[in-house]
């Protein structure tokens, strides 16, 4: 009876086994191809494209280990809303908080289509937020650096709603639209609010941290932000604003993002150099174009997140 019983166990963890073995392989085949797609795609933005790649993998996800609160507000507009993304079992001591904003060229984007870097962040014991904020060309600069403020402002005033979270070590992470707009909040201090808790910016792929590209036809939504007067511009680069405030900064850019995000990346680094002398951390982001950089997220192999929370973790040591 006790043969039978350990062959019957052995007989289930074996089928157990091939189905796992079976379910690995099917996902890395379908990671293979992603790849293989990118590189034939090279610097080619097609949100419909990447989104139909990356969906299947994120239905696929098991996200059981975190509770997600969506369409939280932090303001009246239609698009100052958030979700929270936070670990199911909380943590013996608060988690630093992760605050992302999407990109979209200044026009377009949303929280939902970046569930993804929540759960990502949240399975990795990191409170996480994903923002909206006002778009263009209703809303102008520094309407993004203002939402920003706003959504830190309403963590500072409700501790209590992020229990999972420390208010004290929040990171901002931005990217492309989402990344100029952090680059403003930690530059241009005249924006930032008292005792916002930030501590580390991670800029991915941003798109205008030197608005000397808008006298080059550059893209035709930046200037629904930034406007068309070139006697504006030059207030509106963040690479004039990093003398005062240090926070620790973070730069990335994807291996096949177009030349402007490359460039743009590439001066950040210059002028942060420049001014502390020493390097700030820096990633190219191998094997991704400028979607997949933040879409694979929770969906294929870590080519960006542990460095993330590298720096969140070594910087959040560094607080008192």
């Amino acid at each position: 009876m006790k043969t039978a019983c350990y062959g019957l166990i052995i007989f289930l963890m074996t089928l157990n086994c091939f189905a796992q073995t079976n379910e690995t392989a099917i996902t890395e085949k379908i990671r293979a191809q992603i790849r293989a797609q990118i590189q034939e795609d090279g610097r080619v933005i097609n949100i419909a494209k990447s989104l139909k790649r990356f969906e299947p993998l994120w239905q696929a996800a098991d996200n059981s280990t975190v509770k997600v609160s969506r369409n939280l507000k932090y303001g009246p507009d239609q698009k100052q809303g958030f979700d929270l993304y936070q670990p199911v079992v909380m943590p013996d001591t608060p988690s630093p908080i992760l605050i992302f904003l999407h990109g979209g060229s200044f026009v377009a984007g949303d929280k939902a289509m970046y569930a993804n870097v929540g759960y990502y962040f949240a399975k990795a014991g990191i409170t996480s937020i994903i923002m909206t904020y006002r778009l263009a060309p209703e809303f102008k600069w520094p309407s993004g650096t203002l939402d920003l403020a706003l959504q830190i402002k309403w963590l500072r005033d409700h501790p209590q709603q992020v229990k999972s979270g420390d208010v004290s070590k929040i990171f901002l992470f931005g990217h492309s639209a989402g990344a100029q707009h952090v680059a403003s909040y930690i530059f241009e201090e005249q924006y930032q609010i008292k005792n916002d808790g930030v501590v580390g910016a991670i800029l991915a792929s941003g798109s205008v941290y030197d608005t000397a590209i808008l006298k080059n036809d550059a893209d035709p939504q930046y200037y629904d932000y930034f406007g068309r007067d070139p006697a504006k511009w030059q207030d509106m680069s963040v690479l004039d604003k990093l003398d005062g405030r240090k926070i620790p900064v973070f730069v990335a850019s994807a291996q096949y993002d177009k030349d402007n995000f490359q460039y743009q990346a590439a001066t950040m680094i210059a002028a942060l150099y420049k001014r502390d002398k020493t390097m700030p951390m820096v990633k190219q982001v191998l094997d991704n174009n400028h979607l997949s950089e933040v879409f694979h997220f929770n969906a294929i192999d870590d080519t960006f997140g542990p460095d993330i929370l590298k720096f969140i973790r070594s910087k959040s040591i560094s607080v008192r």
